[in-house]
């Protein structure tokens, strides 16, 4: 089998920006908003697929502003799309907001939304669910030794390269007493 592809063939890498420290505190204030009053509620209903009223209304216009502030790098896709499942919630309120879009006449509405939900499919597609990952490197987590990573502490189980098994860190015990500090 070859799996040689011309350049043509070859799927664009596509850059979802790296999240710096900076940006937390829009991302915290993000998540203030969707967990707090009124958002809330709705957001909980759109998990469970059960909106009512104008839930649809409330949260493709909040998802519409976060998406301008990450398809304008003001804040990392990487890190909009670990959080939140975009295309998701797009499927979810696609409809609602086509019709929208024809009442108003405003093909505009939410289309940065509409947008951002396609780069967080092409995100999902990239980075499949983090359970998964096993030995790949998730965003952000340097290579390993011998340029692999991504799969955290050794597991029991794990086998190393000659297949040997890995060692796993033993985990602090809660019952024991504490003892003096080393450092002091």
């Amino acid at each position: 089998m070859n799996t040689f592809r011309r350049p043509e063939e070859r799927r664009p890498h596509v850059d979802f920006g790296r999240s710096t420290p900076e940006q937390v505190p829009t991302f915290v204030a993000i998540m203030k908003v969707l967990h707090a009053e009124p958002l809330a509620s709705a957001f909980a209903r759109l998990l469970k697929k059960e909106l009512q009223g104008d839930d649809h209304l409330h949260l493709a216009h909040l998802f519409e502003e976060v998406s301008v502030l990450a398809l304008h790098r003001h804040l990392a896709e990487e890190l909009l799309f670990d959080a939140f499942a975009f295309d998701m919630y797009w499927d979810e309120l696609r409809e609602d907001v086509l019709n929208v879009r024809a009442l108003e006449g405003n093909e505009k509405f939410c289309e940065n939304f509409e947008i951002a939900a396609e780069r967080a499919r092409e995100y999902r597609r990239t980075f499949p669910p983090k359970l998964r990952w096993q030995r790949r490197r998730p965003p952000g987590e340097p290579p390993g030794p011998g340029g692999e990573g991504g799969s955290g502490p050794p597991r029991p189980g794990d086998r190393g390269p000659g297949g040997e098994r890995q060692p796993v860190p033993a985990r602090p015990s809660t019952d024991r007493a504490e003892g003096p500090d080393p450092g002091g």
